[in-house]
């Protein structure tokens, strides 16, 4: 599946999706096609060709694009699915779409700053794909710890996601039975195979990360987390939380408590720490010290 057309079917579910419950006709979607020099090259949108992108949509990413046959307007079948439920995909269509105005907008290119995510984009094209079909794959992988490159056959890629500017896919280890995580700016390779696999029909990847602040899941279990944080980090807080379980316990002029029911594995204790002296945690004890220990640590390092 080649950049340009998930491109195209990005454009296509984000103008449908704009166009709200009122829906937009073929014509509608033309002219708005036409404008786009980028992906139209001046020319009108067939129908056939719209047609086409329709239906692979609905195969690719699971979502009707309808047709009212009294007004032959377009709507998407379930809109709150995808704004709701389906972020992942909300977030790529959303990301897809800004990079292509942002690259019509030449007026506008040195006014918008855009967040790099280090490589990965063309493994998220064949991987997408990979998945859509059930296709294994091969990767020669460059690990950290030991510093060495591996080659993995037959993967079987359960699902991907991104985290704090990685994109990571999941994939089941046929060799061991092991699901794991693999960053994609440490493929150095990756073919897709003509084997096939079966995926498990209840798999869901939100599921597989339930409890997880990030994209590590060990043997740390789900717990309630209490955190302490000052007047001024509390606003970020509330607006931006810090995990799906957030709620508020407690809250005056000068502090905001917050709990989440999360697993307190390393890459959440990295977050605590770089909140500095404006967040405090308040149990469990054992995470309490966990943090104070590491602070310890750290100040021993500037001695």
């Amino acid at each position: 599946m080649r950049t340009g057309i998930i491109k195209r079917y990005f454009w296509l579910l984000d103008t449908i999706y704009r166009s709200g419950d009122v829906g937009i006709t073929f014509e509608e979607i033309n002219e708005k096609w036409e404008r786009n020099d980028l992906l139209s090259g001046g020319c009108s949108y067939p129908k056939r060709t719209f047609e086409s992108h329709r239906q692979n949509i609905e195969e690719v990413f699971n979502i009707l694009i309808d047709c009212d046959r009294r007004t032959n307007r377009y709507f998407i079948s379930d809109r709150e699915e995808l704004k709701n439920q389906n972020h992942i995909l909300k977030w790529l269509v959303e990301t897809f779409n800004l990079n292509d105005v942002v690259g019509q907008s030449k007026n506008l290119k040195d006014r918008i700053g855009l967040e790099d995510i280090p490589a990965g984009h063309g493994c998220l094209v064949d991987l997408l794909d990979a998945m859509n079909r059930n296709q294994t794959f091969d990767m020669e992988y460059q690990k950290f710890y030991p510093d060495e490159k591996k080659l993995y056959r037959n993967m079987e890629p359960y699902g991907v996601q991104i985290f704090q500017r990685r994109w990571y896919v999941l994939a089941r280890n046929p060799e061991n039975d092991t699901l794991h995580t693999y960053s994609f700016d440490r493929i150095v390779s990756l073919k897709k195979n003509e084997s096939t696999f079966t995926m498990p029909k209840d798999f869901s990847i939100s599921d597989f990360f339930s409890g997880c602040y990030g994209i590590i899941k060990d043997a740390t279990p789900k717990q309630m987390v209490v955190v302490r944080a000052n007047a001024f980090q509390a606003k970020y807080l509330k607006t931006l939380p810090l995990h799906e379980s957030q709620e508020i316990v407690t809250e005056d002029s000068e502090f905001t408590t917050f709990s989440y029911y999360i697993r307190p594995t390393f890459d959440f204790k990295q977050k605590i720490l770089s909140y500095m002296g404006n967040v405090e945690v308040v149990e469990p004890l054992s995470f309490r010290d966990e943090i104070r220990m590491e602070i310890e640590r750290m100040r021993k390092l500037y001695e």
